[in-house]
């Protein structure tokens, strides 16, 4: 795919007409010559209109990519598969996603195969992350060396470490949650977003192997981070912070407590949320404290 067509493709994707793109940043015929014919267009130029378009430059070149439109469908159709459960069609890509990466050493192809053969083994009754972890270590060592390797992140990145997180060494992730913050606890929106998924996903993380004791400042700065776009980093981190505070029995803890952080989602119509919470908490509080009342 031309850069010109990649970039007209992204463009209509959101619904974003070249008159108003280019508006206070060049003629409108600039961005049609480039669209449709293909001339030139300058980086400095080109990196303005992706950012009104809120799209980030690395995005933009993958979506010209010659594989970019396969890795769509293939992603695609695995999600579909996961959310059917069709566990056969998942095997058979899965061995196909291995040979992809074999052949073209493409990362790429190996996150599919990791999810796949994930979601296959949590099909399993006996599925715990701590099992997974000691089965695939190979895998998962894989993962952290990829990680390690890349230093400016993409979105690719933060969902490669967000998709594999739990089977991670806490060393490891805080080793790679300074390297972030020096980078993305700024002022641009999409490294805040990315990097507040982070803070909170780790969170979780810290909850499910009783590392009580880091949450607070999680919460310290996810606080630092939100806004009203991503208010519920609040909700959320309030929330992990009393069932913290529940399973290292602090005295002033209590079920009451940490419900009422979460009763928004209940009071907004998202009921099944509600319960999700609801059921984590008392799986978190049969885990760590061996089926105490909950």
């Amino acid at each position: 795919m031309r850069s010109g067509e990649g970039f007209k493709k992204l463009r209509e994707e959101r619904g974003v007409s070249q008159r108003k793109l280019t508006e206070g940043i060049c003629a409108r015929s600039t961005l049609a010559t480039f669209e449709n014919e293909g001339s030139h267009l300058s980086v400095e130029l080109c990196s303005k209109l992706l950012d009104r378009l809120n799209i980030r430059i690395d995005t933009y070149f993958s979506s010209i990519s010659e594989d970019f439109d396969q890795k769509r469908e293939e992603f695609s159709e695995l999600k579909k598969n996961i959310v059917t459960e069709d566990t056969d069609a998942i095997e058979k890509h899965k061995q196909n996603y291995l040979t992809r990466y074999a052949s073209t050493r493409d990362f790429y192809w190996f996150h599919l195969y990791f999810l796949s053969e994930e979601f296959l083994c949590q099909s399993e009754t006996r599925f715990t992350y701590e099992r997974f972890r000691e089965t695939h270590k190979k895998d998962i060592n894989l993962l952290e060396k990829y990680l390690n390797k890349i230093e400016n992140w993409s979105h690719f990145e933060f969902a490669v470490l967000g998709n594999s997180l739990w089977y991670f060494d806490l060393d490891f992730i805080l080793l790679v949650k300074d390297r972030l913050k020096k980078n993305y606890m700024t002022s641009v929106k999409h490294k805040k977003e990315l990097y507040g998924s982070f803070l909170l996903n780790m969170g979780f993380y810290c909850l499910e192997y009783g590392h009580f004791e880091l949450i607070e400042q999680l919460k310290k700065e996810l606080f630092e981070l939100s806004n009203y776009t991503n208010i519920h980093w609040k909700v959320s981190s309030s929330y992990q912070l009393s069932l913290a505070e529940e399973l290292s029995n602090s005295p002033s803890s209590s079920k009451e407590v940490t419900l009422s952080h979460i009763k928004i989602y209940e009071q907004m119509g998202e009921e099944d949320h509600y319960q999700n919470m609801i059921h984590y908490r008392k799986r978190l509080l049969e885990k760590h404290k061996k089926g105490e009342s909950s």
